[in-house]
């Protein structure tokens, strides 16, 4: 019966759930959360300098396994209500949402969700500077950046940004289930295809999203903001640009000295 009473509880608040006002939502939050981090980065770094590595596997481990299983419920929870809307309202309401009805309820639920865990994933600094791990600017630069990106597009309402909700929670499925079996001693051939997929989505998140400006300038408007989509795209090419890089860096120049 409790358990009963918590699942209606829970699927009313989800249904009729809103942004404004729930935890998270002001404008306070992403960029405090950039401060802190920084400073708890900082002081930890210090902290740790002249003292030898935590192991911390079962820590790491139990990170990792909740942030794949969490990555899959946003995945498969956002594609099946984008299919519940695309069948009540048709495909053009989860690209431009004229009406202001597809971005609400549980695909605005599963949106806010996906935000969220980008606070949590914050942690993967916080261990791995405890465990000594060397972070580069790439590591760093991605989780100050997309708190910020995805509160803009869930404050001004940018349904389009689906898109992005989708290939990362699908790629992040796989990348911690990688990190989750490393954190077991576990050897893991495929690595570099991580990287690669990852280069595939910012390719996703950057050319699936231009018809935006159209729909947005065109008679009856859109939902989202211009500038949200020029932040949305100024931070996609600088992500493409750092994990190119970080490919070539890592892989590319490994391959030519094996050929070597």
């Amino acid at each position: 019966m409790l358990t009963r009473n918590l699942f209606e509880f829970f699927d009313n608040y989800v249904r009729s759930f809103e942004w404004r006002n729930s935890p998270f939502s002001g404008i306070q939050y992403p960029f405090v959360a950039v401060i802190l981090y920084l400073l708890i980065i900082w002081a930890l770094h210090r902290y740790m300098k002249d003292r030898p590595p935590l192991k911390l596997k079962r820590v790491t481990a139990f990170h990792n396994i909740v942030l794949c299983l969490l990555s899959l419920v946003m995945c498969v929870g956002t594609i099946v209500e984008l299919i519940l809307r695309v069948k009540d309202l048709g495909f053009f309401s989860v690209v431009c949402d004229r009406e202001h009805k597809a971005m609400r309820g549980r695909l605005l639920f599963w949106m806010y969700l996906f935000y969220c865990s980008k606070y949590y994933e914050l942690f993967d600094t916080v261990i791995m500077v405890l465990k000594k791990r060397p972070l580069n600017f790439l590591h760093v630069y991605h989780h100050c950046v997309v708190m910020p990106l995805f509160w803009v597009y869930m404050q001004t309402a940018m349904v389009i940004h689906w898109i992005l909700v989708v290939a990362n929670s699908l790629v992040h499925v796989f990348m911690y289930y990688y990190y989750a079996l490393s954190s077991f001693g576990k050897t893991v051939w495929w690595k570099k295809y991580i990287t690669q997929a990852q280069i595939v989505q910012f390719v996703i998140d950057l050319t699936a999203t231009w018809p935006f400006p159209f729909l947005y300038f065109s008679r009856g408007g859109c939902s989202g903001s211009l500038r949200a989509w020029l932040f949305g795209q100024l931070v996609g090419a600088s992500f493409y640009k750092l994990f190119m890089d970080f490919y070539r860096n890592s892989y590319r120049k490994q391959e030519e000295k094996k050929k070597e």
